[in-house]
Order: structure tokens, then sequence, then C-alpha cells
């Protein structure tokens, strides 16, 4: 019985201490978070990103330059 109370009390002792790391670690400052940026639809694949990511042309978002050149070269 009294290996029983001497287990209970070291895993009670852990756990306080682990919560005194924990509390004073949570007092730091709060991470940064960035701001919600705009999505936007390519105009070529219709891929959803960023605005700040996307590439603007003619008044259209691309995903990339190859869908940019792919939707501004005449058709096939």
């Amino acid at each position: 019985m009294k290996y029983l109370l001497l287990i209970a009390l070291f895993f009670l002792i852990v756990s306080l201490w682990r919560k005194a790391i924990s509390s004073r670690s949570g007092s730091a400052a709060p991470p940064s978070s960035r701001a919600a940026e705009r999505m936007v639809k390519c105009a070529h694949c219709g891929v959803n990103q960023p605005v700040g990511e996307s590439i603007l042309a003619n008044g259209r978002y691309y995903c990339s330059t190859d869908h940019r050149h792919e939707a501004e070269s005449p058709g096939d």
C-alpha cells in the first residue's frame, strides 16, 4: 500500500511541475498571426490561391506564368 501512495505522490508532483513550467512559457508573447488574405481563382485552371501569390494580367488572376501564357496565346 505504501508503494502505491509513493507512486501516486510521484505522479502528482510531476504533473504539478509540468503545469508550472507550461504556465511560465505560456505567459510569453502570443504567436504573431497573419492577416487573412483575399482568395482569387485562376482564370485558366480555376485553382483558388491568395491574391499575393497570384499573377495579375489583363484584369485576370493566374496561378502561374505558364497558365498566363497559355490563356493569352491564340487557341488551337
